[in-house]
C-alpha cells in the first residue's frame, strides 16, 4: 500500500494554500518585507538623488524599507531589464525616466523589454529641467547670440552629453533641431567627465539639470542661456525658455522620472506605492523646487497616458535626431 510522507504532505499543503491565498495577502498584508528600488544609473547622478531622496519618505509611508540599488549600464537598458523580469509582487520597482521609456526605444530596436507592456506604471515624480549652459567667460551673453553664431559657423561650437541615448544627448538634439544649427555633439561615459572638459573650456556648452548648474552659476563659474522646459522657472526666472528665444511654442525637452513595477502588479499594491509616492513628494515638496525639479505626482493612468503620448509622438522624432552618423561605430 502506497504511504503519504507526513511531512511532505503538510509542506504541500502549506504551499497550496500560500498560492491560492496570494492575491488575499498581497492586497492585506502588503508590504511585509524591505523593497528594492533599482536605479538604473551609476549613483551620483539626478535620477539617484531622487530616488533616494524619495525611497527614504516612501519608507515612512510604508512602514518598510525601500532599499535604493543601482544598476547602472547600456543607457539604462540593464536596469530596467532585472525589474520588467521581476516577479510582479511590488518588492521590485524602478526609478525610471524617460530614457527607459521614450529614448531607448527611439536608438535601440532590440530592447530586452517592452516600453509599454513591460510596466505597470506607479506614478510621475518630477520633471529636471535641461539648461543650456556656458561658462562666465564665454563671448555668448544671451542664448540668441549663440544660436546667431552657430549659424554663421557651422560645426564649430560643440555640447558634451553623459553619453549617446541621454537625456542630455536628447536635449542637445532637440535644441540644434529646433534652432536649425550644426552643433558637434560630443558623448562620454557620463555626466563627470562630460562637466570636467566642459569647465576646462573643452567643450563650447552643455545640456545639464537646472540642479545641476545651478550653484555654479550662482557662484559666477557659467552662464544659464535658456531652459527646455515650457514655462520659465520660478528659481531662476529671468532665464527665458528655449521655445521663447527660437519662437516655437511648446517647446519641451525636460526629462521626467517616476515609479513603474513589472507588467501584472496587483492594483491593490499599485494603490498603496502610489499613495507612498504622492506621500514622499509632499514631504520633499520644498527641496524639489529650490533645486530646479518641476513636480509631477498624479495617478498612474497619467503616468500610462505620457509614456504613450511621448511614445507615440516623441519618439519618431527622437530617432530621427539620435540616429548615428554615417561611418559612426
Amino acid at each position: 500500500m502506497y504511504r503519504i510522507d507526513r511531512r511532505r504532505f503538510c509542506a504541500a499543503a502549506l504551499l497550496a494554500a500560500a498560492v491560492c491565498g496570494t492575491g488575499a495577502a498581497r492586497a492585506e498584508d502588503y508590504p511585509s518585507r524591505p523593497l528594492r528600488m533599482v536605479v538604473p544609473f551609476p549613483p551620483g547622478g539626478a535620477t539617484d538623488n531622487i530616488a533616494r531622496l524619495l525611497a527614504k519618505s516612501m519608507s515612512d509611508s510604508l512602514g518598510q524599507p525601500v532599499v535604493v540599488e543601482n544598476k547602472g549600464g547600456a543607457g539604462a537598458i540593464i536596469g530596467a531589464e532585472t525589474v520588467a523580469k521581476a516577479p510582479p509582487d511590488g518588492y521590485t520597482i524602478l526609478a525610471s525616466t524617460a530614457g527607459v521609456h521614450v529614448i531607448n526605444p527611439a536608438i535601440n530596436a532590440n530592447l530586452p523589454y517592452d516600453p509599454i507592456k513591460s510596466w505597470t506604471p506607479i506614478g510621475l515624480t518630477n520633471a529636471a529641467p535641461l539648461a543650456v549652459v556656458v561658462l562666465a567667460s564665454s563671448p555668448f551673453k544671451t542664448l540668441r547670440d549663440l544660436v546667431d553664431y552657430a549659424k554663421k559657423h557651422p560645426g564649430e561650437l560643440s555640447y558634451g552629453s553623459a553619453g549617446v541615448g541621454t537625456s542630455l544627448h536628447q536635449s542637445g538634439e532637440m535644441f540644434k533641431h529646433a534652432a536649425g544649427v550644426d552643433i558637434l555633439h560630443v558623448p562620454y561615459k557620463g555626466a563627470g567627465p562630460a562637466v570636467a572638459d566642459f569647465l576646462g573650456g573643452r567643450t563650447t556648452m552643455m545640456f545639464s539639470y537646472v540642479g545641476s548648474v545651478y550653484e555654479n552659476a550662482k557662484a559666477g563659474k557659467t552662464r544659464i542661456l535658456g531652459i527646455g522646459s515650457p514655462k520659465r522657472l520660478a528659481l531662476i526666472a529671468d532665464v527665458p525658455t528655449i521655445g521663447e528665444v527660437l519662437g516655437v511654442e511648446g517647446y519641451d525637452s525636460d526629462t521626467w522620472t517616476g515609479i513603474v513595477a513589472p507588467a501584472g502588479t496587483p492594483p491593490a499594491i499599485v494603490a498603496k506605492l502610489n499613495k507612498a509616492v504622492r506621500y514622499a513628494l509632499e514631504q520633499n515638496h520644498d527641496y524639489l523646487l529650490a533645486n530646479g525639479y518641476v513636480i509631477l505626482g498624479g495617478s498612474p493612468q497619467d503616468m500610462e497616458a505620457k509614456m504613450k503620448d511621448e511614445l507615440a509622438h516623441l519618439t519618431p522624432l527622437l530617432a530621427r535626431l539620435m540616429a548615428p552618423a554615417p561611418g559612426a561605430k
